[in-house]
């Protein structure tokens, strides 16, 4: 066994599931790299049991292996802790079994992630493609005593767009749904599991729109989940808030078929949406929430906040 490892997937289950072959049944601690200083980490995987007891450490968010898009003053942090992770990894701790996670690909040009490339463990989990998804949930499904047909489970993959990580969420509701091992049946599935990423896109929309906010948060994690752009669903909800505050404006001077016209709308459920949602706002605040949208922006581009961050921000100021 390796003394460290680095572990990368763009798959929180596939990472889980990889850290659980290395560390078995062992008891571990965890770290954020985030949260925690990489000089605590490094400390404490110097320490010697006294009993000569491997001692396993997994270190998550560890995003100094991957590509730096940082300012400047980042960058020379980033770089500190680099330094002091290549000295640690020419003389480690044999007794700690040091694991880092990224969420992301590495960057491999790095000297640290050159130097555990070729002294220690270096896995890099690709996606994985529909049968292998299959396979997985297939076995997870016999684990626990459920039977599936091959149409229902790629009913499952292809509305989780591929995507192990969704499709496993969705395996987790069915199991939930039944609570035990049975025979699943097609239509149960169809009505268990989330819609497809563009109709969720929509519906995380209206709900936050409806100030629902515990359902925005619920399709909120699914989106996530499968890696839906918080950048692309602020830009929905712009012109979502904008359309609204226009078709405020000028029902006061047009009708309908107007402002269809002149909104480039093409549907008429889409004016009557727009029309009803206008009713639940006033004028100042949908110009407030463009502001805020206009602000959040910024601040991303500006590296002052995470584009997941403003976001949740958002949500929470719209339905509050």
């Amino acid at each position: 066994m390796e003394s460290v490892y680095l572990i990368s997937s763009n798959s929180y289950r596939l990472l889980e599931e990889e850290l659980s072959k290395i560390i078995g049944k062992n008891p571990y601690s965890s770290f954020d790299l985030n949260a925690t200083k990489m000089d605590d980490i490094l400390e404490e995987a110097s320490y010697f049991s006294l009993f000569d007891e491997k001692k396993y450490m997994v270190v998550k968010n560890a995003n100094i292996f991957g590509s730096s898009k940082k300012k400047s003053s980042e960058e020379e942090t980033t770089s500190k802790k680099d330094d002091k992770l290549l000295k640690y990894l020419e003389e480690p701790n044999n007794n700690t079994i040091l694991i880092f996670t990224i969420n992301s690909k590495i960057d491999s040009k790095k000297k640290i992630c050159k130097t555990i490339k070729e002294r220690y463990k270096l896995i890099q989990l690709d996606d994985l493609k529909p049968k292998e998804i299959y396979n997985k949930l297939e076995k997870s499904l016999k684990e626990d005593g459920y039977k599936c047909d091959y149409d229902t489970l790629y009913y499952i993959i292809n509305n989780s767009q591929n995507n192990y990580d969704l499709a496993m969420n969705e395996i987790d509701k069915i199991k939930l749904y039944y609570g035990k091992g049975c025979n699943i049946k097609h239509e149960d599935v169809a009505n268990i599991i989330s819609r497809n990423i563009e109709d969720n896109n929509f519906k995380f929309i209206d709900t936050i729109i409806s100030k629902n906010i515990k359902e925005s948060f619920k399709i909120y994690d699914d989106l996530m989940l499968q890696r839906v752009e918080p950048i692309m669903l602020m830009s929905m909800l712009a012109k979502e808030i904008r359309n609204t505050l226009l078709v405020k404006k000028l029902m006061l001077k047009k009708n309908k078929k107007e402002i269809m016209n002149t909104l480039g709308i093409n549907y008429e459920f889409q004016i009557d949406k727009l029309i009803n949602n206008s009713y639940s706002f006033k004028e100042s605040e949908l110009e407030g929430y463009l502001v805020l949208l206009c602000d959040l922006d910024y601040k991303i581009k500006r590296g002052k906040i995470s584009n997941k961050l403003a976001l949740e921000m958002f949500i929470l100021n719209i339905c509050k």
